[in-house]
C-alpha cells in the first residue's frame, strides 16, 4: 500500500528517480541514514523542541520508520535521541498529501524539477481551523536520487514572523522491493 506521496506520484504521472518510487511504494518499512541538523534563533529552537524535533548536529543517526494504520501511514522520525511521529494521509478531494502532528495539519503538493521531487506546503490547519499565512510554516523540502543510489532529503520548515524553524538533510538506503 503505498503512502499518500506515492499516490500523488501515481496520479499525477510523475517520473520519480527509482529509490524515491520504491520509497513511497514500499507502504511499510524501517530506513537508517544520516542527516546534518541546523535550527534558527532561539524562538524556533524552542518551537522545534515542543514538536519533538531535534537540536543541530552533524552526522546524527537517522531513522525513519513508516507504518500504515487506517487511512495513512505513521511516520517514526529518530534523530539520534529525538524521536517525533507524524500521520501522513491523502486527501482524495484535493489531490494532496496531509501530515499531522497532533493538533497540526499541513496540507502538501509533489512537483518534479529536474530529477528532485519537491514538496510545498499548500496551507495548514490548527484543530480543524484554517491557519493565516502568518502562522502556515513554509518548506522548502525535495526527496532525490543521491550518487550511490541512496534516497536523499533535504527537508526544511520556516515560519514568516519567525524564519527557519528546522533543515535537516541527508540519506539513507531503499532496498529494492520483492
Amino acid at each position: 500500500m503505498s503512502d499518500a506521496f506515492g499516490r500523488i506520484i501515481a496520479d499525477q504521472g510523475l517520473a520519480v528517480p527509482a529509490v524515491v518510487a520504491r520509497f513511497h511504494a514500499a507502504g511499510s518499512g524501517r530506513y537508517r541514514g544520516r542527516a546534518d541538523i541546523e535550527t534558527g534563533n532561539a524562538l524556533a529552537r524552542l518551537i522545534v523542541w515542543i514538536a519533538g524535533f531535534p537540536a543541530p548536529g552533524r552526522g546524527v543517526d537517522f531513522e525513519i520508520a513508516t507504518t500504515p494504520q487506517g487511512e495513512g501511514h505513521i511516520w517514526a522520525r529518530r534523530f539520534g535521541a529525538s524521536k517525533t511521529r507524524s500521520y501522513l494521509t491523502y486527501d482524495s478531494t484535493r489531490g494532496c498529501a496531509v501530515e499531522h502532528f497532533g493538533p497540526i495539519a499541513i496540507r502538501m503538493g509533489l512537483r518534479m524539477r529536474a530529477e528532485v521531487l519537491t514538496v510545498a506546503v499548500l496551507g495548514a490547519s490548527f484543530l480543524g481551523l484554517p491557519l493565516p499565512r502568518l502562522l502556515t510554516p513554509q518548506s522548502a523540502a525535495c526527496e532525490f536520487e543521491t550518487p550511490d543510489g541512496g534516497f536523499g532529503f533535504d527537508i526544511s520548515a520556516s515560519l514568516p514572523l519567525v524564519g527557519l524553524l528546522i533543515r535537516y538533510q541527508g540519506s539513507f538506503d531503499v532496498p529494492a522491493l520483492r
